[in-house]
């Protein structure tokens, strides 16, 4: 889970350059080709921001946004630049909490308190030791001791129980469970426009090659990767429809 910095975003970026030149330098980290380099634009906060591309998303388009944790800048301000409809998902009893007690949530936020799994149900997850978002992993500071069973779907289910045609942009931050959904997502493609996924490779959830291969994969399925942050976590792409 990333932790917020009270620096300046100019002094953010910088620091995070010098990390991954270190991290390129000791072989953690590799550098990625973008395919395509559309108009682009950061929405969010510093913590919580995603890149995306604006020209396709209007107030008909619909975004999954899968793992709430503790900020929804980047939802809240699509709804409010685009007029667009955001589904927020996250098991995590402190995020179900903190979303409950909120009251300037728009009406075109809509919240459900199950995570994206392998299936319709239960699984189970992890409890962080410092709050926050619970993990399907046991990996990034949980314990097995921690074990909590929590309700999860799939993602096919979830676009039919909600009548979803198209999802305009799929946000997955889900704690190291991203890998499990590669597959899924491959899949189902052809209703997604952009894909916006965190992976977790960095804190030990998976090897630095899995995050790679999982890159490779998506993009030989036809998903333009168009942005990677500076801590090489957060990779934006957007599906070639041509």
């Amino acid at each position: 889970m990333k932790s917020i910095l009270s620096i300046s975003p100019p002094l953010h970026r910088c620091a995070r350059q010098v990390k991954r030149i270190g991290r390129l330098v000791t072989g953690r980290d590799v550098l990625y080709r973008y395919d395509i380099r559309p108009r682009k634009r950061l929405l969010g906060s510093v913590y919580g921001g995603w890149m995306i591309v604006p020209g396709r998303l209007n107030a008909g388009s619909v975004m999954y946004s899968f793992g709430v944790g503790n900020d929804i800048s980047f939802d809240l301000e699509a709804i409010k630049e685009f007029g667009m409809t955001v589904h927020g998902f996250d098991p995590s009893p402190g995020v179900i909490r903190w979303i409950s007690e909120r009251r300037d949530l728009p009406a075109r936020y809509f919240f459900h308190p199950y995570g994206l799994g392998p299936g319709d149900g239960v699984a189970d997850f992890y409890k962080p030791e410092n709050g926050g978002m619970y993990s399907l992993t046991g990996g990034h500071g949980y314990k097995e001791e921690n074990r909590i069973p929590l309700p999860t779907k799939r993602l096919l289910s979830i676009i039919g129980s909600l009548n979803t045609t198209y999802v305009d942009v799929l946000k997955m931050d889900i704690e190291g469970a991203e890998y499990a959904q590669i597959d899924a997502i491959i899949e189902n493609r052809s209703l997604i426009g952009q894909l916006l996924i965190e992976f977790h490779h960095r804190i030990g959830v998976a090897p630095l090659k899995e995050t790679v291969n999982c890159v490779n994969r998506l993009r030989a399925a036809g998903f333009r990767l168009f942005h990677v942050s500076g801590t090489s976590s957060e990779f934006s792409f957007i599906r070639d429809t041509s």
